[in-house]
């Protein structure tokens, strides 16, 4: 919708279609027992916080409508089954005094390899704002200054090849192997390096967010923009077809039939994988190849419970698991961790080293719970999006018993967790996820995978990556299987700015910085 309501700041009649009762696909929330508040997909918010939508409030979503965050001191805590862990502060200094209690060898090495990730963000914040450039001029680019061939070098390079030449204590590498694997890959994936270099410019530089209210604060204030500029949005429409006349995109067909015609473009938030069924009239080749995009290594298993008070964590009441926006609980034992993506990728369920994530956004945001006691806990697992047993369906069968043993697993690391504290619980699979959106394909809650082969100028592929369909005019592609990529990046803004250049207006019209 982001695309939708620039249109709308510059004029533009806007109809935005929303085939679910509430608009968002991932950035919504739901109520599980009365008074708690809980986000199913977008919890916390970090790699939009470089956008000019936030920087520079460039649609007017704080000042004008109504959208108010709340601030984290960390974007996130490793918490091991010793009671010892690490916490990646905003701040450097505090982050590199606790991973000195490992070996102060490996905070000397994070202080200038942060510093070398946070010199390079600003590149990569602009690059996703913007339309991406093809990915050969880009590294051609990269390659005139050491900088940039150093950022090309880890590119190319997996997560887990960067930490294991850099640091040497194994508790800082699975600290950030786990929290690099949350962009839904394996961090032995060839090609995941420029993930961590992304993570630890924004961990550095920026504080993790929260929207008042929760996550459909974000989306209700970008449909109070839109309103506001006269547009339309309509939910419990769902797109089936776009029409297309002389190779124009003409408008859409709904479901029920209805045909809603289109004056200057459509814009679809369409996955690669439905291209063909979406526009009939696409080139076969190109549906072809859209057809072969990759999904992520894994998918996730989210629970949302509503709890009667706060989790109490073993090793003391450390205040730092206080000031994290996340927090990993991970056992200490690298290898066996490393192993468990293997599994994932074999549609395996893991019987063993299972690692939880949890988002207590009810910390910051009181208006989330009924009673300041009470607790709207995030619980979060990675999980094979097919199954060996059952496929996709397969999640039927197993959903409970696997949501049960990350639950066990998460109250091994509180003193006060049993089944008594739960007020609600809500679970979703990666069928769940499915079923909810149709970016979510097979259970990908990041739309399609996100190695260096699909990001960039070669999001989903090179030929769409231009949020273009060649052969098809006025119509632009959005989502998160387009650049910049899957959780809540705000990349619509990099349509909008494509749209404009190709209509040749004045793009101060609508932006801040370009």
């Amino acid at each position: 919708m982001l695309a939708d309501a620039y249109m709308a700041k510059i004029g533009k009649k806007v109809l935005v279609l929303e085939k679910n009762d509430q608009c968002g696909g991932g950035v919504v929330s739901i109520e599980i027992a009365p008074g708690f508040t809980h986000d199913p997909h977008a919890s916390g918010y970090y790699t939009c916080v470089s956008s000019p939508i936030v920087q520079n409030d460039e649609l007017g979503l704080m000042s004008k409508f109504g959208l108010e965050w709340r601030k984290w001191q960390a974007g996130f805590a490793t918490l091991f089954d010793s009671g010892d862990g690490l916490v990646a502060y905003t701040d450097l200094d505090r982050t590199c005094q606790d991973i000195a209690a490992y070996s102060q060898k490996d905070a000397e090495t994070y202080r200038r390899f942060a510093k070398e990730c946070m010199a390079l963000l600003p590149l990569l914040a602009r690059g996703s704002s913007t339309p991406p450039l093809p990915m050969g001029p880009f590294i051609a680019m990269m390659e005139a200054s050491p900088a940039g061939r150093r950022l090309v070098d880890m590119m190319f390079q997996s997560a887990y090849d960067i930490l294991e030449n850099l640091f040497e204590a194994p508790e800082l590498r699975i600290h950030l192997m786990k929290w690099v694997a949350e962009a839904m890959e394996g961090p032995e994936i060839k090609g995941t390096g420029i993930m961590l270099v992304n993570l630890l410019g924004l961990a550095h530089s920026y504080e993790g967010l929260i929207p008042v209210g929760g996550s459909r604060a974000v989306t209700n204030s970008i449909i109070r923009c839109i309103e506001h500029h006269g547009g339309t949005v309509r939910t419990l429409a769902e797109v089936k077809k776009i029409n297309v006349a002389d190779g124009r995109a003409t408008g859409v067909t709904l479901a029920d039939g209805e045909v809603i015609s289109a004056k200057d473009a459509v814009v679809g938030n369409i996955h690669p994988w439905r291209l063909g069924d979406i526009i009939p009239e696409v080139d076969p080749e190109l549906a072809r190849a859209a057809r072969n995009v990759k999904l992520s290594n894994h998918g996730a298993l989210n629970q949302q419970i509503a709890l009667t008070e706060w989790p109490q964590f073993k090793g003391g009441e450390d205040a730092r698991w206080t000031e994290a926006l996340c927090i990993e609980y991970v056992r200490k034992d690298e290898l066996g961790i490393r192993k468990v993506f293997d599994k994932y990728r074999y549609g395996e369920i893991p019987q063993s080293h299972l690692s939880p994530l949890t988002i207590l956004n009810s910390r910051k945001d009181p208006s989330r719970v009924p009673k300041p006691e009470n607790c709207a806990m995030y619980l979060y697992h990675f999980a094979p999006r097919v199954l060996q047993d059952g496929g996709l369906k397969g999640w039927e069968k197993h959903r409970q018993a696997y949501a049960d043993a990350i639950w066990e697993e998460f109250k091994s690391y509180t003193t006060n967790m049993d089944d008594s504290k739960i007020i609600a619980r809500h679970i979703e699979s990666p069928l769940e996820h499915h079923e909810h959106s149709m970016n979510m394909m097979s259970g990908d809650i990041f739309g399609i995978g996100t190695t260096i082969g699909q990001m960039l100028g070669r999001r989903p592929i090179p030929e769409l990556a231009q949020f273009r369909v060649p052969g098809i005019e006025a119509l632009y592609l959005v989502g998160p299987t387009q650049h910049p990529g899957g959780t809540v990046t705000f990349g619509g803004r990099a349509t909008a700015v494509k749209m404009m250049m190709d209509w040749k207006m004045d793009l101060k019209q609508a932006f801040t910085v370009i």
